[in-house]
């Protein structure tokens, strides 16, 4: 049987940005996730509650102008204020 694969995450990290750099980016995507970040300065962004996550994320692609995280228990954070304005109402 094979070994368990230990997680680094600075090592993953570094090896998705060698493979982004070698594939080269099609469009520049608005979303991001937890792992992206070497801290936690997303958690200081707007957050409002999340709702069927498919849709939501749809939705925000096509309509954000900033960087969005779909974080942890469903809470999404907006870089940019407008976008999480919009977003409360399209969404509650």
């Amino acid at each position: 049987m094979g070994e368990l694969i230990r997680r680094n995450p600075k090592r993953t990290q570094e090896r998705l940005l060698r493979l982004r750099r070698i594939v080269g980016p099609e469009k520049n995507p608005k979303r991001r996730f937890a792992s992206d970040f070497d801290n936690e300065d997303y958690l200081k962004w707007t957050v409002k509650g999340a709702g069927r996550l498919g849709e939501l994320v749809d939705w925000c692609d096509d309509n954000c102008n900033g960087i969005y995280v779909i974080g942890k228990s469903d809470k999404i954070y907006f870089e940019d204020e407008n976008d999480a304005a919009m977003f409360a109402l399209v969404w509650k």
